[in-house]
């Protein structure tokens, strides 16, 4: 199945483009999105793990909802899902 990544902020200047298209197996988790990005950009790692877990540096949402409020590293995929990385937004 096709994913599309979109990357923004720091997450793009790493991966070096604002979009790339992965083709994973039909079962796909985020974490295997993700694990076969940091495999082509290793310093991905620094942006988006903390101790092991999804960090808070950048923000992971699949089609426009949050990955925390999902089932985060564990959040099935589907044919077609845009997952976006970028910083958090903060407002005041």
């Amino acid at each position: 199945m096709q994913v599309v990544f979109r990357a923004y902020g720091p997450v793009r200047d790493v991966v070096g483009a604002k979009t790339v298209e992965r083709e994973l197996p039909p079962d796909a988790t985020l974490e295997d999105l993700l694990s076969g990005l940091l495999a082509d950009h290793p310093d991905l790692e620094v942006l988006l793990y903390a101790d092991g877990e999804l960090g808070d540096a950048v923000s992971l949402t699949v089609d426009g909802v949050n990955v925390s409020q999902l089932d985060g590293l564990e959040t099935a995929l589907s044919a077609g899902d845009e997952v976006r990385a970028a910083p958090p937004i903060h407002g005041g």
